[in-house]
């Protein structure tokens, strides 16, 4: 894993910027099959995934991304609660 004072290439940062997509996008495929999928299970299926975001992406970046994909999926939880109860 790079240090957060190690700058990274340019092909490094693609690196973890695909490493980051690849692991999200198998959360993302998860939460299709069940809403809530817990911790245990979206280790067990994107856990490899995980691995190689965490080897190619300094640790600030992680918390920061992580931090800002989840701010994501609670807007957009808020927004489906606000449409429904537009709805109803």
């Amino acid at each position: 894993m790079p240090t957060s004072t190690e700058f990274l290439s340019k092909s490094k940062r693609e690196e973890c910027w695909k490493s980051r997509d690849a692991y999200w996008e198998c959360v993302t495929s998860l939460s299709s099959e069940n809403p809530q999928p817990d911790e245990k299970l979206i280790k067990q299926r994107c856990g490899s995934q995980r691995k190689a975001y965490e080897a190619s992406c300094p640790q600030t970046w992680i918390s920061l991304f992580d931090k800002k994909k989840d701010f994501e999926l609670f807007k957009a939880k808020k927004f489906e609660e606000r449409l429904k109860q537009g709805i109803s």
